[in-house]
């Protein structure tokens, strides 16, 4: 850099010293000068790009260097000859969200609530602004110990208060995910909760690595990743984006996770306590298998994985449904879930990443049936899920550790919830009951923007977007949801 930079002064110095006179400037060797000039420049320009993205990708190193290090086992001493506070490591999480919803049908989202029936009063009431602030706190640490080269265990320890405005507003794309605001974590405020606790043992073989893994685990830190989609406290917070809203995955309890990983493919079967409840561990199994595959497209990282996946809690069908609505028989949950997906994210220039996930539920499920047609869970009311996005790292602009994102999600409804809920065919005794109204259905859209501002080392300021059009799959015009989100990590 510097030789290019004399380079320049030189060459300032020498057309300085041949004059600005007409004469000169059409002389032949004076436009060659200016010619050689602006090479120059325009290679210094590009040089200074390529430092910065080269900086991006050496501080993004540096944050995973330790994690890497157990992976490739590069260290001179075996980790069980350590001494222990070398063999473990501590990582701190504080994060913070504010919230904003605009335009919010309260009505709409009152009357889905309900299954479709009109609040009785004031206490059946779910929304009462149609504009209304949310906040959110968390804090994790977490404990990664190694006993050695192929023995590993892990502690993860969650705390957090807040509101989530899912709690209120219906959607299938979701606002915030529960990581940042641990709404769906039924505790109270300064309860610390065990979210993973786990011990794993690896083995080499036939050139790969094969890894087993048992206690209580997340099972989507092992399928469904995705480089540019995946962490609510660094890319998108809507669930949306974060893992396939097609899935109805298990939520931090007893499982087993075994895995093999050769250099360009893996594959991936997993194991889930799908109800959480520690008791009948195997009645209601959640179970995944995983093929992912680690490709070059011109010479830039992909990957592409591909699942099955089974929900063994019992759901209740359409049929059911149907017939309670024209003969009274009363429903149950007897039928378990199934479906695929994939989750692809491929980088096609420096700095410059997509995403893709699709996926799709078998089995003509409703959700759950609780007590009455009032409580009915409607979280099978989609059949697919599409969100694609794009992903552009501030190198771009000389601002190597932010980042934007766009995403965009679909939903595509189930055809027995659409005439559910405008009262076609058997759904029409449904209108005959006290209080329930109709509805007209569209497919539910989701739109979220972020910039992930690096303010410090350690601090992180995100402010996001958000946009949802027919939520829950009722027609109407949509909501804006205006975030900050602030992650202090260490």
């Amino acid at each position: 850099m510097k030789r290019v930079w004399l380079w320049v002064v030189v060459c300032l110095v020498i057309l300085g010293s041949l004059g600005t006179g007409a004469a000169l400037a059409a002389d032949p060797e004076v436009e060659e000068l200016k010619r050689m000039l602006r090479q120059v420049l325009e290679e210094n320009q590009r040089l200074a790009r390529k430092v910065q993205e080269l900086e991006r990708r050496l501080n993004a190193y540096e944050k995973r260097e330790k994690k890497m290090e157990k992976q490739l086992r590069v260290e001179a001493v075996p980790s069980g000859e350590k001494p222990w506070y070398q063999r473990l490591e501590v990582g701190l999480q504080v994060a913070g969200l504010v919230q904003g919803a605009l335009g919010v049908d309260k009505d709409l989202a009152n009357v889905h609530a309900h299954a479709g029936r009109e609040p009785a009063g004031t206490t059946d009431l779910v929304l009462t602004d149609e504009n209304k602030a949310y906040g959110a706190a968390s804090v994790d640490l977490d404990f990664t110990a190694d006993f050695s080269d192929r023995d590993r265990a892990y502690l993860l320890l969650e705390m957090g208060s807040g509101k989530n405005p899912d709690s209120e507003i219906p959607s299938f794309s979701g606002i915030v995910d529960e990581a940042l605001s641990m709404v769906p974590v039924e505790t109270e405020d300064g309860d610390v909760r065990i979210s993973e606790a786990w011990y794993e043992r690896e083995w080499h073989l036939h050139g790969g690595k094969f890894r087993f893994r048992a206690g209580k685990i997340d099972i989507t830190t092992e399928v469904d990743q995705n480089e540019y989609a995946n962490d609510e406290n660094a890319q998108f917070m809507s669930s949306a984006f974060v893992n396939n809203p097609a899935v109805e995955w298990a939520s931090y309890s007893f499982g087993m996770v075994a895995a093999y990983e050769a250099s360009h493919w893996s594959l991936t079967l997993g194991y889930e306590d799908a109800d959480s409840s520690w008791d009948n561990l195997f009645d209601y199994p959640f179970l995944v298998a995983q093929l992912a595959m680690n490709t070059k497209f011109r010479g830039r990282p992909g990957h592409y994985r591909f699942y099955v996946w089974y929900q063994g809690e019992k759901h209740l069908k359409w049929d059911d449904l149907k017939d309670y609505l024209a003969r009274g028989t009363e429903p149950e949950n007897e039928d378990s879930a199934w479906g695929f997906g994939v989750s692809f994210d491929q980088e096609l220039a420096e700095g410059v990443g997509v995403f893709f996930r699709y996926g799709w539920r078998g089995d003509d499920l409703v959700g759950y049936w609780n007590t009455t047609l009032d409580d009915l869970d409607f979280s099978y009311g989609f059949e697919q899920a599409v969100s694609v996005g794009l992903s552009l790292s501030g190198a771009l602009w000389g601002r190597a550790q932010d980042e934007i994102g766009l995403g965009w999600a679909w939903f595509v409804l189930d055809d027995d919830y659409r005439d559910y809920w405008e009262g076609k065919g058997v759904f029409a005794a449904r209108l005959t009951l006290p209080g329930e109204i109709r509805h007209d259905t569209a497919d539910e859209f989701h739109m979220e923007v972020y910039y992930r501002f690096q303010a410090g080392e350690h601090l992180a300021l995100t402010p996001d977007f958000q946009y949802t059009w027919n939520p829950a799959g009722l027609e109407d015009d949509g909501f804006w949801v205006l975030s900050l989100r602030g992650v202090w990590a260490y």
